[in-house]
Order: structure tokens, then sequence, then C-alpha cells
């Protein structure tokens, strides 16, 4: 599966991650609000985000993994990044994070569900999403794109160093979105 150059709705433009995101990328890795949900590195360095632009490339070239970068048409600035990653039987996870600047205004609503029609229509026939399950927004991001819920994973996703639960969420390419 070859993903596009850009997906838009002419509200959000998707793309990949570049050079040019460096100051805006690293200054999300360290917002307190991405760091409470996903492993991020405790003070990001340029490192980090060289290591972040080698995976999202290699995930490109092999299929397994493809990184977008969000950005609000008409400008070319991150807000932040939708992740679709393939898991067993051809089933795609997507994960989703913001910066301030991304968040309450349906931005990342709107990358999400940019990334699943791509999904479907290259033939995918589930997308998942895992939430912890006190993260709320991420849980109402989810419910806004169609997403059921299926129920608890116990112990089922790693999170600063512990096991956590997960809320699975599914989305199919005949539910309503």
């Amino acid at each position: 599966m070859k993903p596009p150059a850009t997906l838009t709705d002419g509200v959000v433009v998707l793309r990949e991650l570049r050079e040019g995101d460096r100051a805006v990328v690293l200054s999300t890795m360290r917002d307190p609000l991405v760091a409470r949900w996903l492993n991020m590195p405790r003070a990001p360095t340029d490192r980090d985000f060289d290591s972040l632009v080698r995976l999202a490339q290699n995930g490109r070239l092999t299929g397994d993994r493809f990184d977008f970068t969000v950005t609000e048409a008409p400008n070319d600035v991150s807000v932040g990044a939708v992740i679709a990653s393939r898991r067993h039987r051809e089933n795609y996870e997507v994960a989703y994070l913001a910066g301030p600047e991304g968040r309450g205004r349906g931005l990342m609503t709107r990358a999400v569900r940019l990334v699943c029609g791509w999904l479907f229509s290259a033939g995918v026939g589930r997308v998942e999403v895992r939430t912890h399950p006190d993260n709320e927004p991420s849980q109402r991001l989810a419910e806004r794109c169609g997403f059921q819920r299926e129920g608890v994973e116990r112990k089922s996703i790693w999170l600063h160093g512990q096991r956590a639960d997960a809320i699975v969420w599914s989305l199919l390419p005949g539910d309503p979105r």
C-alpha cells in the first residue's frame, strides 16, 4: 500500500514529516498533555526528532506504518500527527496527537477521518484505536469519527514504564462516519 503525498479535505492537509517540522515536533513532544498519554522522551532532543524521521521513513518503505503530519490549510505548520500502523490480518491501528495549536478546533477529527477514509479506499477491512481509560478527549475524538467502543483490554498497553488497560475502538468500512 502506497500512501498519497498529501490528504486534504480543504481545511486540514496531511503530509509527510519533514526537516522543517523539527522545532514544532520537539515542542509537541514536550507538551505536558501529549507526554501524559504517550511515551515521549523526558527531554526531547534533535536526536529524538531524527529517530522519528527514520522510523517514519522506514515505516512507509515497508508499509507497516504511515506517519502523517497534520497542518491547517493554507499554513504548512504542523499542529499534530496521525499514525496508521499495520496490525495482524491487515488491520490497522490509528494513533493521534496534537500540540496546543491543534486542539479544540476539530482539526484532529478531520485528520483521523481522512486517514481512515484513505485506509478503507485501499482495501483495509478494520481500523482500531486504543485509548487509556482516563483519556477522555481521545475517546471523544474516536466517537466523533464513528469508532465503536468494543471493550477493555486489560494491561495491554505500555505507558511510562508500566502496563495499563486500554479501551479498544473499531471502525469498519460500512460504519457511519
